[in-house]
């Protein structure tokens, strides 16, 4: 039944002229391959190719943004690419728990008012940093020195 709903949403993209752009058929299948995608049919690998295009519209848009100077990040393709945005949300968001557990307050936290912070902590105290060590004997120094006189590419042994 879903897949007749499916195909009579998708019929008027048709006939609207949305089709697949040929020349991302190869990221498509690379991108498939990289994520492990696989569909049930091919009404879904459509639709969910369709879903993929515009999402890597968006992002090449943004990214040109970006390098225009007008976003402060780029953005990448990733698994959730042939995803809608509605998808993402409902996939990645909130707490998915039995209707028959109940809120509690038996995990807050209530702070000991008794206890006060100190000023400062000395962690060498506490054995969590060692002394700093001499790792260059006298015998590497001339060898060290002699670096800013060789190629960069030759390898000198120490």
């Amino acid at each position: 039944m879903w897949r007749i709903t499916l195909l009579a949403a998708l019929l008027p993209l048709s006939e609207a002229g949305i089709t697949l752009n040929k020349v991302l058929d190869s990221p498509w299948k690379l991108w498939k391959m990289t994520h492990k995608k696989e569909y049930d049919s091919k009404e879904d690998e459509i639709s969910r190719r369709l879903n993929w295009e515009k999402n890597l519209k968006y992002i090449s848009s943004h990214n040109l943004e970006y390098l225009l100077g007008k976003q402060t990040f780029k953005m990448a393709m990733n698994s959730l690419g042939d995803m809608t945005s509605e998808e993402v949300v409902q996939k990645m968001t909130g707490l998915k728990s039995s209707s028959s557990d109940k809120p509690s307050n038996n995990t807050l936290y209530m702070s000991d008012q008794t206890n006060v912070e100190p000023d400062s902590i000395d962690y060498r105290e506490k054995g969590y940093v060692t002394p700093v060590k001499n790792q260059v004997s006298s015998s590497v120094i001339p060898k060290l020195l002699q670096l800013d006189r060789q190629p960069y590419f030759q390898v000198i042994s120490v």
